[in-house]
């Protein structure tokens, strides 16, 4: 007689049996039904007449052992009506996924023994530790980093600080910000700066001079596909996930796990607490990599990195796989794989349901990070790049610590202007072997010299020669003409003083006559003192002075020139009129303001035409007798600007006869 415990185990695999062939039973009626509406048939009493085998007795007898099972056929309407979505129903079949999440459902089912067990839990852990431990580093600011409108502030130290400092011009004259903002390649100051601004007009789709949003952002749709490549690759974790534990929870519950066939007919409440738990904790590891990871893809501002970046977040979702496929003992790995699917039914009514939830899911993913992510990024992109290029970039400063000026230089606007001289002589040198002379650079023979040629003005270096350059070193009768150690350092600063002056093509002194009277021709002045003027008395008094360029010696030989020639005035000369007429012009550059805009230039205009029409004689006029800027006497002359007009005009200034002789005044009006 069987025992109490006997009959409780037959009762539940009875039961058992009874649930199994009912389900077979409702898979066979849905097929018969799928069968008569495609032939459009109508519906006919059907007999079970099937041999289908369920384990090792048929269906009939099943049915004649369950007195209570009816199979119910629900009839189909065609043509115009409708059938209702409470009545439409599909299956399909649910897979457990060949992961390291699907370890709990064979472990403790599955022929294997107490390592490969052990192991295999150890897995589980190391698969939930990582993935864990990936999702809390994502999430943490040092991984992020420092966010992206922090480099507001950062650009508007740089620029107020670095960027116009005179320091850090280059050779073509051109400011460190213009520099930065074209995206030199040549940098190796601002670097950071330079790239950062290369990647704004990368991600906005902007020119080197646009400062404005454009329709069309580059790297803003980037950045869109590929959080909708990762919200796409967590919502397959998602689905996957639901559908496990959907299945799961389908499975009867009993006291004991009932598991044959690759196929479980119960599960313990233990092992459904242990699933569940596990599928919970898949899905927050799930959630919080979906949040961390849009918000680092909307962090990533270089193109090039956003694609690597989201391959990389999905590999962290992969970790399960790569340990099932890579660690997994094999008697474990074949009992997931071998795992029977759990059929699930679905309606129509669920269908539309799950359709319009992913249709919102899909609108949030697309509008959500774009509103709270891109837009703000975007924006705090365009505020970093006018904080860094933004206005005037074309002007340098520096600080004189002594007269606590600050200084300001007017730098070149592109890289498209012409070189300039110490660009022209870095290109024509690089190539010298040392064998060949150099042609725009004046060498010096060690630091200390070199830094004394760096730093002294051109008076000073007036003050190092003590001969007239052109007299003697480049006129054939010159003492030191062909000299091999002169002439070839004086043929260097020739040609220095031709490029800075435009001219490139210029062999000597007399080819660049028509330069002299400009102010910024100081160097031209000290290599050809005979062909400017600074040996002439009688040439303009413009400029012929030592402090531009005008050598001492060459304006000792325009004195003993006035030595030896009668104290008379002279008429109306060329010099003379060259002179009155740079009048304007050499002020203007000698101030660095334009003369003519000011209170005085009327007055200086009509001191200009009575000069002109009178001469010397105009010199006699006392309120003509000094410049108007500086009230030096024009026959005293003024240092830093010009020579005395006295040589030119004795008689108007007083010489003839003095007593004592003014120093400015020649001998020969003794």
């Amino acid at each position: 007689m069987p025992t109490p415990k006997a009959s409780h185990d037959l009762h539940s695999e009875f039961l058992l049996l009874r649930q199994e062939l009912k389900s077979h039973l409702q898979e066979l009626d849905a097929r018969l039904q799928r069968l008569e509406a495609r032939n459009e048939l109508e519906m006919t009493p059907i007999a079970l007449s099937t041999n289908e085998k369920m384990g090792d007795e048929t269906v009939a007898t099943k049915v004649a052992e369950l007195p209570n099972v009816e199979i119910k056929m629900d009839a189909v309407s065609f043509g115009d009506t409708a059938q209702s979505s409470e009545d439409f129903v599909q299956e399909g079949d649910v897979h457990f996924g060949e992961s390291a999440w699907s370890f709990p459902l064979v472990i403790g089912l599955a022929p294997a023994g107490i390592w490969d067990v052990t192991f295999s839990i150890l897995l589980l852990l190391l698969n939930l530790g990582m993935q864990g431990a990936f999702s809390i580093i994502i999430l943490n600011d040092y991984f992020m980093g420092t966010p992206f409108e922090e480099q507001i502030a950062y650009a508007e130290r740089w620029r107020r600080s670095m960027a116009h400092d005179y320091q850090y011009m280059d050779l073509g004259g051109r400011s460190l910000v213009s520099r930065v903002c074209a995206v030199d390649g040549a940098l190796i100051l601002s670097t950071t700066q330079a790239t950062l601004v290369e990647q704004i007009n990368s991600f906005l789709g902007l020119e080197v001079d646009q400062f404005e949003a454009v329709f069309f952002q580059p790297g803003t749709l980037l950045c869109m596909l590929c959080i909708l490549l990762w919200g796409l690759c967590v919502y397959k974790e998602y689905r996957s996930i639901w559908l496990g534990l959907e299945a799961v929870w389908r499975i009867p519950r009993s006291k004991r796990t009932v598991f044959r066939d690759n196929v479980f007919h119960s599960i313990s409440p233990g092992r459904f607490k242990m699933l569940l738990f596990t599928y919970l904790a898949r899905a927050a590891i799930a959630s919080l990599l979906l949040g961390a990871g849009m918000r680092w893809l909307a962090g990533t501002t270089s193109i090039t990195e956003l694609m690597l970046n989201a391959v990389a977040l999905n590999a962290i979702l992969d970790v399960d796989e790569f340990l099932f496929a890579g660690f997994t003992p094999i008697s474990i790995q074949l009992a997931v794989q071998k795992l029977e699917p759990v059929k699930m039914t679905y309606s129509r009514r669920r269908s539309q349901m799950e359709t319009f939830g992913l249709l919102i899911l899909l609108v949030g993913t697309l509008l959500g990070p774009y509103l709270l992510l891109l837009v703000p990024l975007a924006e705090s992109m365009l505020d970093v790049k006018r904080e860094l290029c933004f206005g005037n970039q074309t002007f340098v400063v520096g600080r004189n610590p002594d007269s606590q000026l600050n200084v300001g230089l007017v730098t070149k606007s592109g890289f498209e202007d012409n070189l300039t001289v110490i660009e022209r002589a870095v290109d024509a040198h690089k190539f010298n072997t040392g064998f060949e002379e150099p042609y725009l650079i004046f060498f010096a023979p060690n630091d200390i010299l070199f830094d004394q040629y760096l730093n002294r003005g051109i008076e000073e270096e007036v003050a190092q020669w003590a001969i007239c350059i052109e007299a003697e070193i480049l006129e054939p009768t010159g003492p030191y003409y062909g000299d091999p150690l002169i002439a070839p350092l004086v043929n260097v600063m020739l040609r220095m003083a031709a490029y800075s002056l435009g001219r490139f093509d210029a062999t000597g002194c007399a080819e660049l006559k028509d330069l002299c009277p400009l102010p910024e021709a100081r160097l031209l002045r000290m290599i050809c003192g005979a062909t400017c003027g600074c040996s002439n008395p009688y040439a303009s008094a413009w400029h012929k002075v030592t402090p531009q360029g005008c050598i001492g010696t060459c304006l000792q030989a325009a004195t003993n020139t006035l030595s030896a020639s009668p104290c008379e005035d002279q008429n109306v000369t060329e010099g003379w009129l060259l002179f009155w007429d740079s009048y304007a012009p050499s002020m203007t550059a000698f101030y660095g303001n334009d003369v003519s805009s000011s209170s005085i230039y009327p007055a200086m205009q009509e001191m200009i035409s009575v000069m002109k029409s009178r001469g010397c004689a105009g010199l006699t006029n006392e309120s003509m007798q000094t410049e108007l800027a500086t009230r030096a006497s024009w026959c005293q002359g003024y240092p830093p600007l010009w020579r005395p007009l006295a040589g030119q005009c004795p008689v108007s200034c007083g010489c003839l006869g003095a007593s004592p002789l003014p120093s400015y005044c020649s001998s020969s009006c003794r």
